[in-house]
């Protein structure tokens, strides 16, 4: 069997967007995420938010939930809050 190179892997699998969704299923359920806009990522335990929350805490609590799920050994973000765009965490 050849070896693979890294251009043929592909950028996700389907074990990293079972985690994606995961994560975003934990972020829909939870009330006070409620009205936000989260994209989520996942790569190898890597997951990535990003999108408009209303505030510094929302996005604070997104990742939070996001490091509870099962499978999620670091979360990068680029959430940005309403109340000031140019804000992020």
């Amino acid at each position: 069997m050849p070896s693979m190179k890294p251009d043929d892997i592909p950028p996700f699998s389907s074990a990293d967007e079972a985690l994606a969704e995961r994560v975003r299923t934990v972020l829909r359920i939870e009330q006070g995420m409620r009205g936000c806009r989260i994209d989520v990522r996942a790569k190898g335990g890597t997951v990535t938010l990003s999108g408009v929350v209303m505030n510094a805490e929302m996005a604070l609590r997104a990742q939070q939930l996001a490091l509870s799920v099962t499978g999620v050994d670091m979360v990068c973000t680029s959430l940005v809050w309403q109340d000031s765009r140019d804000r992020r965490l």
